[in-house]
Protein backbone atom coordinates (compact mmCIF):
# COMPACT_ATOMS: atom_id res chain seq x y z
CA UNK A 1 0.00 0.00 0.00
CA UNK A 2 2.57 2.60 0.71
CA UNK A 3 4.29 2.53 -2.73
CA UNK A 4 0.84 3.98 -3.93
CA UNK A 5 1.01 6.55 -1.19
CA UNK A 6 4.78 7.48 -2.93
CA UNK A 7 3.11 7.12 -6.28
CA UNK A 8 -0.07 9.96 -5.60
CA UNK A 9 3.17 11.43 -4.03
CA UNK A 10 4.99 11.90 -7.44
CA UNK A 11 1.86 12.86 -8.78
CA UNK A 12 1.12 15.54 -6.52
CA UNK A 13 4.53 16.96 -7.46
CA UNK A 14 3.84 17.03 -11.21
CA UNK A 15 0.41 18.43 -11.01
CA UNK A 16 2.65 21.53 -9.12
CA UNK A 17 3.96 22.90 -11.98
CA UNK A 18 7.30 20.85 -10.97
CA UNK A 19 8.42 18.34 -13.45
CA UNK A 20 11.53 18.52 -12.20
CA UNK A 21 11.00 16.88 -8.95
CA UNK A 22 10.49 13.01 -8.74
CA UNK A 23 10.31 10.77 -5.79
CA UNK A 24 13.63 8.70 -5.62
CA UNK A 25 13.91 5.04 -4.47
CA UNK A 26 13.50 4.50 -1.00
CA UNK A 27 16.65 3.99 1.48
CA UNK A 28 16.56 0.32 2.66
CA UNK A 29 15.76 0.35 6.06
CA UNK A 30 15.53 -2.51 9.14
CA UNK A 31 13.68 -0.45 11.95
CA UNK A 32 10.68 -2.53 11.20
CA UNK A 33 12.42 -5.52 12.80
CA UNK A 34 13.79 -3.42 15.45
CA UNK A 35 9.91 -2.73 16.63
CA UNK A 36 8.14 -5.70 15.49
CA UNK A 37 10.69 -8.33 15.41
CA UNK A 38 10.74 -10.89 12.64
CA UNK A 39 6.83 -12.77 12.60
CA UNK A 40 7.06 -15.44 10.42
CA UNK A 41 3.69 -17.31 11.51
CA UNK A 42 0.45 -16.98 9.37
CA UNK A 43 -1.84 -16.39 12.34
CA UNK A 44 -3.73 -13.17 13.22
CA UNK A 45 -0.48 -11.36 15.30
CA UNK A 46 2.19 -12.32 13.09
CA UNK A 47 0.73 -11.30 10.15
CA UNK A 48 -0.77 -7.48 12.14
CA UNK A 49 2.63 -7.16 12.18
CA UNK A 50 4.44 -8.67 9.36
CA UNK A 51 1.70 -4.96 7.91
CA UNK A 52 3.06 -2.90 10.69
CA UNK A 53 6.63 -4.11 9.82
CA UNK A 54 6.53 -3.24 6.16
CA UNK A 55 5.03 0.23 6.82
CA UNK A 56 7.50 1.11 9.00
CA UNK A 57 10.42 0.10 6.55
CA UNK A 58 9.09 2.25 3.87
CA UNK A 59 8.27 5.00 5.45
CA UNK A 60 11.62 5.28 7.38
CA UNK A 61 13.26 4.82 4.84
CA UNK A 62 12.07 7.67 3.37
CA UNK A 63 12.53 9.68 6.18
CA UNK A 64 16.31 9.01 6.52
CA UNK A 65 16.75 9.86 2.95
CA UNK A 66 14.99 13.27 4.05
CA UNK A 67 17.05 13.35 6.75
CA UNK A 68 20.34 13.06 5.05
CA UNK A 69 19.47 14.46 1.83
CA UNK A 70 19.50 18.04 0.69
CA UNK A 71 16.25 19.67 1.97
CA UNK A 72 13.86 19.66 -1.10
CA UNK A 73 10.20 20.69 -1.43
CA UNK A 74 8.94 16.95 -1.15
CA UNK A 75 11.06 16.72 2.65
CA UNK A 76 9.40 20.00 3.22
CA UNK A 77 5.82 18.69 2.53
CA UNK A 78 5.97 15.36 3.40
CA UNK A 79 9.21 14.49 5.86
CA UNK A 80 6.89 15.22 8.74
CA UNK A 81 4.22 13.29 7.36
CA UNK A 82 6.57 10.12 7.37
CA UNK A 83 7.94 10.52 10.36
CA UNK A 84 4.53 10.41 11.68
CA UNK A 85 3.46 7.46 10.72
CA UNK A 86 6.91 5.80 12.16
CA UNK A 87 6.71 6.76 15.23
CA UNK A 88 2.68 5.89 15.77
CA UNK A 89 2.75 2.51 14.00
CA UNK A 90 6.48 2.17 15.46
CA UNK A 91 4.28 2.43 19.23
CA UNK A 92 0.98 -0.09 18.13
CA UNK A 93 3.16 -2.49 16.74
CA UNK A 94 4.90 -2.50 20.86
CA UNK A 95 1.93 -2.01 22.55
CA UNK A 96 0.96 -5.14 20.00
CA UNK A 97 4.33 -7.06 21.18
CA UNK A 98 3.26 -6.56 24.88
CA UNK A 99 -0.59 -7.12 24.77
CA UNK A 100 -1.19 -9.73 21.74
CA UNK A 101 -4.88 -9.28 23.09
CA UNK A 102 -4.37 -5.49 21.55
CA UNK A 103 -3.35 -6.53 18.41
CA UNK A 104 -6.00 -9.24 17.70
CA UNK A 105 -8.84 -6.84 18.49
CA UNK A 106 -7.38 -4.13 16.32
CA UNK A 107 -7.10 -6.38 13.49
CA UNK A 108 -10.34 -8.31 13.67
CA UNK A 109 -11.87 -5.02 14.10
CA UNK A 110 -11.04 -3.38 11.06
CA UNK A 111 -11.73 -6.87 9.57
CA UNK A 112 -15.44 -6.01 9.64
CA UNK A 113 -17.37 -6.17 6.78
CA UNK A 114 -18.76 -3.14 8.17
CA UNK A 115 -15.68 -1.45 9.04
CA UNK A 116 -15.45 2.00 7.95
CA UNK A 117 -12.22 4.53 7.14
CA UNK A 118 -14.25 7.56 8.16
CA UNK A 119 -15.95 6.82 11.34
CA UNK A 120 -14.57 7.49 14.08
CA UNK A 121 -13.78 4.64 17.06
CA UNK A 122 -14.06 4.56 20.65
CA UNK A 123 -12.23 1.14 20.71
CA UNK A 124 -10.08 2.15 17.42
CA UNK A 125 -6.02 2.78 18.31
CA UNK A 126 -5.47 5.62 20.41
CA UNK A 127 -2.47 8.04 20.88
CA UNK A 128 -4.02 9.18 24.28
CA UNK A 129 -5.02 5.65 25.84
CA UNK A 130 -2.59 2.86 24.06
CA UNK A 131 0.80 5.31 23.99
CA UNK A 132 0.06 8.10 26.14
CA UNK A 133 -1.80 7.43 30.01
CA UNK A 134 -5.46 9.23 29.94
CA UNK A 135 -6.12 8.62 33.53
CA UNK A 136 -4.05 11.08 36.15
CA UNK A 137 -1.05 8.82 37.31
CA UNK A 138 -1.78 6.67 40.62
CA UNK A 139 1.03 7.99 43.29
CA UNK A 140 4.18 5.45 43.32
CA UNK A 141 2.72 4.81 47.03
CA UNK A 142 -0.61 3.41 45.67
CA UNK A 143 0.37 1.44 42.88
CA UNK A 144 -0.01 -1.76 44.34
CA UNK A 145 -3.20 -0.39 46.75
CA UNK A 146 -5.59 -3.51 46.87
CA UNK A 147 -8.91 -0.54 46.70
CA UNK A 148 -7.08 0.30 42.84
CA UNK A 149 -9.96 0.15 40.82
CA UNK A 150 -8.71 -2.10 37.55
CA UNK A 151 -9.93 0.22 34.61
CA UNK A 152 -7.77 2.96 36.33
CA UNK A 153 -4.26 0.97 36.18
CA UNK A 154 -3.54 2.20 32.62
CA UNK A 155 -1.94 -0.59 30.17
CA UNK A 156 -0.99 2.40 27.60
CA UNK A 157 2.81 1.97 26.55
CA UNK A 158 4.00 4.73 28.57
CA UNK A 159 1.74 4.07 32.08
CA UNK A 160 3.49 3.86 35.57
CA UNK A 161 2.84 0.25 35.61
CA UNK A 162 4.19 -0.65 32.41
CA UNK A 163 7.50 1.49 33.32
CA UNK A 164 7.74 -0.34 36.51
CA UNK A 165 6.67 -4.11 35.47
CA UNK A 166 8.16 -3.97 31.68
CA UNK A 167 10.62 -1.23 30.90
CA UNK A 168 13.01 -0.65 34.04
CA UNK A 169 13.75 -4.39 34.00
CA UNK A 170 14.55 -4.71 30.66
CA UNK A 171 16.14 -1.12 30.29
CA UNK A 172 18.69 -2.54 33.24
CA UNK A 173 19.08 -6.06 31.06
CA UNK A 174 20.13 -3.42 27.83
CA UNK A 175 22.25 -1.56 30.15
CA UNK A 176 24.07 -4.90 31.27
CA UNK A 177 24.27 -6.24 27.61
CA UNK A 178 25.94 -3.10 26.27
CA UNK A 179 28.24 -2.87 29.01
CA UNK A 180 29.19 -6.87 28.51
CA UNK A 181 29.53 -6.15 24.62
CA UNK A 182 32.69 -4.54 22.57
CA UNK A 183 30.07 -2.28 20.66
CA UNK A 184 31.83 0.98 21.56
CA UNK A 185 30.45 4.30 22.86
CA UNK A 186 26.53 4.48 23.04
CA UNK A 187 26.02 7.34 24.99
CA UNK A 188 23.20 7.55 23.90
CA UNK A 189 21.52 4.35 25.71
CA UNK A 190 24.27 4.20 28.96
CA UNK A 191 23.59 7.79 29.88
CA UNK A 192 20.36 7.24 30.49
CA UNK A 193 19.48 4.92 33.84
CA UNK A 194 16.59 2.71 34.02
CA UNK A 195 14.48 5.33 36.25
CA UNK A 196 14.52 8.01 33.89
CA UNK A 197 14.36 5.87 31.11
CA UNK A 198 10.42 5.96 30.35
CA UNK A 199 9.74 10.04 31.97
CA UNK A 200 12.08 10.86 29.47
CA UNK A 201 10.70 8.94 26.51
CA UNK A 202 7.39 10.01 28.08
CA UNK A 203 8.63 13.78 27.62
CA UNK A 204 10.55 13.15 24.26
CA UNK A 205 7.13 11.24 22.38
CA UNK A 206 4.69 13.64 23.32
CA UNK A 207 6.94 16.72 22.17
CA UNK A 208 7.23 15.06 18.87
CA UNK A 209 3.86 14.19 18.56
CA UNK A 210 2.50 17.93 18.86
CA UNK A 211 5.32 18.97 16.51
CA UNK A 212 5.09 16.36 13.61
CA UNK A 213 1.26 17.34 14.00
CA UNK A 214 1.89 20.26 11.98
CA UNK A 215 2.90 18.37 9.13
CA UNK A 216 -0.05 16.01 8.76
CA UNK A 217 -2.71 18.43 9.26
CA UNK A 218 -0.48 21.48 7.56
CA UNK A 219 -2.14 23.91 9.57
CA UNK A 220 0.48 27.19 8.82
CA UNK A 221 -1.37 29.88 7.91
CA UNK A 222 1.92 32.07 7.90
CA UNK A 223 4.56 30.56 5.31
CA UNK A 224 7.22 32.00 7.16
CA UNK A 225 6.90 29.14 10.08
CA UNK A 226 6.65 26.30 7.69
CA UNK A 227 9.12 23.55 8.15
CA UNK A 228 12.39 24.29 7.36
CA UNK A 229 15.60 22.23 6.92
CA UNK A 230 16.23 22.30 10.83
CA UNK A 231 13.63 22.19 12.35
CA UNK A 232 12.47 19.31 10.21
CA UNK A 233 15.87 17.34 10.36
CA UNK A 234 16.29 18.18 14.24
CA UNK A 235 12.80 16.41 14.35
CA UNK A 236 13.55 12.90 12.02
CA UNK A 237 16.66 12.54 14.02
CA UNK A 238 15.09 12.73 17.34
CA UNK A 239 12.18 10.58 16.36
CA UNK A 240 14.53 8.11 15.32
CA UNK A 241 17.06 7.28 17.65
CA UNK A 242 14.32 7.20 20.27
CA UNK A 243 12.25 4.99 18.73
CA UNK A 244 15.20 3.03 17.85
CA UNK A 245 16.43 2.65 21.19
CA UNK A 246 12.76 2.13 22.24
CA UNK A 247 12.93 -0.48 19.85
CA UNK A 248 15.98 -2.24 21.26
CA UNK A 249 15.03 -2.48 24.77
CA UNK A 250 11.74 -4.28 23.72
CA UNK A 251 13.75 -7.27 22.73
CA UNK A 252 15.11 -7.36 26.72
CA UNK A 253 11.26 -7.95 27.91
CA UNK A 254 10.97 -11.76 28.19
CA UNK A 255 7.07 -11.66 27.70
CA UNK A 256 6.99 -9.35 24.53
CA UNK A 257 6.08 -11.65 21.16
CA UNK A 258 8.22 -12.51 18.12
CA UNK A 259 11.21 -10.87 20.07
CA UNK A 260 15.21 -11.62 17.74
CA UNK A 261 17.74 -12.55 20.21
CA UNK A 262 19.20 -9.93 21.67
CA UNK A 263 22.85 -9.77 19.66
CA UNK A 264 20.78 -9.70 17.01
CA UNK A 265 18.46 -6.88 18.21
CA UNK A 266 21.60 -4.44 19.16
CA UNK A 267 23.53 -5.68 15.69
CA UNK A 268 20.34 -3.91 13.81
CA UNK A 269 20.28 -0.94 15.95
CA UNK A 270 23.79 -0.17 14.93
CA UNK A 271 23.14 -0.41 11.47
CA UNK A 272 20.30 1.93 11.83
CA UNK A 273 22.54 4.43 14.42
CA UNK A 274 24.90 4.61 10.98
CA UNK A 275 22.11 5.57 8.68
CA UNK A 276 21.87 8.69 10.92
CA UNK A 277 24.09 11.43 10.11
Amino acid sequence: MACYVWSAISNIFTIRDSPEVTVSPVTECTLGELLCGRPTGTQKADKTLQNLTSTINTFSGRGIQYLNEDFSDEAKYFGAFSARVVLENSCAALVGRFDPFRLLYLNEFQSQPNFEHGSPSKSGFRWQGDVMNPNKPIEQAKMWSGDNDLTKISRSLFSEHYDHLVWRPAYNDLLDSVSNSRLGDLDEITGIDADSFIPRMKGKFRNLYSSLSKGVHWDFFNSSIEYDESTLKTDLQDMFTQISILGLASHFVPTAHSSLNTAEALSIYIEIRSQLS
